[in-house]
């Protein structure tokens, strides 16, 4: 039962009272599950980003070789080449700037899946406790820091399972339009 995981000043305290509060992003920040998130996450933004810097300096060498020919090719040519290669350049940012969106949602769903797997846990504390609600801390305007119960319910998370663990997928690798072509006439 998750009362006897409850220190004793905190459950005297909280035992009395009809109302809890939780730090959230304390929950995310401080369980291993959420930490195992976070971490995921991270390396998610990570290897967005260096997919990012590799199509950037591809694209800054395709643009100094056009720049270096530039002068062995007629105006029409040159400004077919230099329309494709911006054409190309403006496609790439926006396949990043849509992967990094598509990034952000999975990130929210993921963490509105992790608060999803904490709600039983919070809902035995309360009820362990008998007390009638739980209130965020950050929404409470002050609060006797007795009754604040995170680190109880961050132990009470990570002696729990998580059924549902699985890596936040690495972003996918740039498609055929994100990449430049090098050497292209």
């Amino acid at each position: 039962m998750l009362s006897g995981a409850l220190t004793g000043a905190v459950a005297q305290e909280a035992a009395r009272a009809p109302f809890l509060v939780v730090d959230q992003e304390r929950i995310l920040t401080g369980s291993a599950r959420g930490a195992d998130l976070l971490a995921a996450e991270e390396a998610a933004r990570d290897a967005l980003r260096a997919t990012a810097r590799e199509i950037e300096t591809a694209f800054e060498a395709e643009e100094r070789d056009l720049t270096a020919r530039r002068a062995d090719l007629s105006p029409e040519d040159f400004r077919r080449l230099a329309d494709d290669f911006d054409g190309r350049v403006v496609a790439a940012r926006a396949e990043q700037d849509a992967r990094a969106s598509a990034l952000a949602q999975d990130f929210d769903q993921r963490r509105r899946q992790f608060y999803s797997a904490v709600a039983p846990i919070l809902v035995q504390v309360m009820e362990s406790l008998g007390a009638q609600a739980i209130f965020d801390e950050n929404s409470v305007l002050l609060v006797d820091q007795a009754l604040n119960i995170t680190d109880e319910v961050i132990a009470a998370i990570d002696r729990t399972e998580d059924p549902d663990a699985a890596a936040v997928p690495s972003p996918e690798t740039p498609g055929p339009e994100a990449a430049p072509a090098a050497g292209s006439d």
